[in-house]
């Protein structure tokens, strides 16, 4: 898979609007976001059921929708080893560069208002989209969607741990969980980029192997240049 894509630095611009809504239907203060430009025609019967099965409302599905220029689906977490009920949310798909500039402008707006939006599923088109109403926590999320590397032996748990070292040793800020990735933002920079990837190779050696570098200091110098930490096993 070519992961040049992946650290683009985006910064898209979209032109900002209110959609205009009738006095009787307007939200209240907890639910009140804003809306942008794009696909502004209204939700769908079915999208706005997808919106109250993720108990979000219907606002967050039009943003979503507005930002996209895309349908809103249902977002699904499938059990792999038990019959366990999850919870469900929203998602919609746009281009990568898209998608990033979409998680990165709005997630602290909708943390606000306890929604997670987040990178939830790589695409040839791009990215799909995802926002629960469920949970705010990553690593819940994380859970949720069982991410794991089981072709190296890396499991849900395994995961989980090495995340959590990592924001304990120097912070990050996870935007991306999908069933065979997690992506998440450096907060301390000021760090030994060599000694993370020669940690992180053996954990996740698909990011050299089957990567756009190939050396672990290739992989230290795009850890500084984009900040971030992408894990993917094939």
């Amino acid at each position: 898979m070519n992961r040049g894509s992946f650290f683009k630095q985006v910064f898209s611009s979209f032109k900002e609007m209110i959609v205009q809504q009738p006095a009787a239907d307007k939200p209240g203060p907890a639910a009140a976001l804003p809306a942008e430009t794009g696909f502004t025609d209204g939700l769908t019967a079915m999208e706005t059921a997808y919106c109250h099965k993720a108990g979000l409302p219907v606002e967050t599905g039009l943003l979503l929708k507005s930002l996209t220029r895309r349908p809103v689906e249902k977002l699904v977490f499938e059990d792999y080893d038990t019959e366990t009920t999850k919870p469900s949310g929203i998602c919609s798909v746009t281009t990568d560069e898209a998608a990033r500039a979409i998680v990165f402008r709005h997630r602290d707006e909708l943390l606000l208002h306890n929604q997670f939006i987040f990178l939830h599923e790589i695409l040839e088109q791009g990215y799909r989209v995802g926002i629960l109403g469920a949970t705010t926590d990553p690593y819940e999320i994380i859970r949720l969607t069982e991410t794991h590397g089981t072709n190296h032996g890396i499991m849900t748990g395994d995961i989980i741990k090495k995340l959590k070292k990592w924001d304990a040793g120097f912070g990050i800020r996870i935007f991306g969980i999908g069933f065979n990735f997690c992506e998440c933002e450096i907060i301390n920079k000021d760090i030994d980029y060599m000694a993370l990837a020669e940690e992180i190779y053996p954990f996740c050696p698909d990011v050299v192997d089957q990567g756009t570098t190939t050396t672990t200091a290739d992989l230290a110098e795009e850890i500084k240049r984009t900040g971030c930490i992408f894990l993917w096993w094939d």
